[in-house]
């Protein structure tokens, strides 16, 4: 019987050296995003380096495409609801949920990625506000590319884009490009390439990355980063499922996302330099916006702010203070 005691002890012992190793917690996190996009790679890097990190004890998986079944306007509410425990999302589409997250796509407002940073610091506690209110807190941001005009004449100057029907891609673009003297249009992305060949639509606004990626230079000539807006994804988590975290791994995970961060804000600006050359080295043309433009563009975009504050009153002291310290 003792010898029968000591073997069972050993064998306690060493189940619960194994048991160091094993994961204790297991999340899921959902992407909208392909592999081959640089948020869904961001995700994955975050993920595994939070594995090794806290040697397993916490164990992320990176649900891609919507693969759980979580739709791209849906990811405030499934993290909110447990659905999933983390999720990767562009904060403008969530804006049914929380109409503020919508005010990234304002024009004129964040304009690269210096900007960003700036609308970060004054907006950030009225993110958390929000993220806390819907059961969750965000655990970095990154930039996408900010969008431009593709189309088969040069855009240069404010008359250059008068007429042009451009497809646009959101309810913001469709009006921004609209006061801009364009001629708008909604129009499915898969039948973009169609109509451009065809001719009923001129050119589209989009981002590099997007742009690139769908060849429309086989379709247009020229490019015009008018960098009207800047919008951001966020990476957030479940308060339940953070609260049951041990500190050591909390403490852990915040240090690498604070320090990886920074990492994937270069990612995206290296996304946005390496799609622009696949352009120019497929035969587009990359232009600037002149001065009468630029007028334009800010003119255009401030009068969208205020009906913006019609809508989401508590955005106007938010932006007064950014414009004020940017003097926008």
């Amino acid at each position: 019987m003792k010898r029968f005691n000591q073997l069972l002890a050993a064998t306690t012992i060493m189940a619960l050296g194994c048991g160091v190793s094993v994961a204790e917690t297991k999340w899921d996190l959902s992407t909208a995003w392909g592999a081959e996009n640089f948020h869904a790679k961001n995700a994955i890097a975050f993920a595994d380096a939070v594995r090794a990190e806290t040697d397993g004890s916490v164990d992320i998986t990176v649900h891609l495409s919507g693969e759980i079944g979580v739709k791209i306007t849906e990811k405030l509410s499934a993290v909110e609801n447990g659905v999933v425990q983390m999720a990767d999302m562009l904060l403008f589409l969530q804006a049914g949920e929380a109409p503020f997250l919508g005010i990234d796509t304002l024009p004129y407002l964040i304009q690269g990625q210096d900007e960003m940073k700036a609308w970060l610091e004054t907006a950030g506690p009225v993110y958390d506000e929000i993220f806390a209110k819907h059961n969750q807190k965000v655990l970095y941001y990154v930039p996408w590319p900010s969008p431009g005009v593709y189309t088969k004449t040069a855009v240069v100057s404010a008359g250059d884009i008068s007429g042009q029907r451009i497809r646009a891609f959101n309810a913001t673009s469709f009006e921004f490009l609209e006061k801009l003297g364009a001629a708008p249009v909604e129009l499915p992305f898969g039948e973009l390439a169609a109509a451009v060949a065809a001719g009923t639509v001129d050119g589209a606004a989009t981002s590099t990355s997007t742009g690139a990626n769908s060849k429309l230079y086989q379709f247009t000539q020229h490019f015009n980063p008018l960098n009207w807006s800047t919008s951001p994804d966020a990476v957030t988590v479940n308060l339940d499922a953070w609260d049951a975290l041990t500190d050591a791994e909390r403490s852990t995970i915040e240090t690498l996302a604070a320090k990886m961060e920074a990492e994937f804000w270069k990612v995206s600006a290296a996304e946005d330099a390496e799609k622009t050359a696949v352009l120019v080295e497929n035969g587009m043309t990359v232009s600037q916006a002149d001065d009468s433009l630029k007028a334009k563009m800010a003119e255009a975009g401030k009068s969208m702010w205020a009906s913006f504050f019609e809508d989401v009153p508590e955005a106007e002291a938010v932006i007064e203070a950014y414009s004020s310290k940017l003097g926008k």
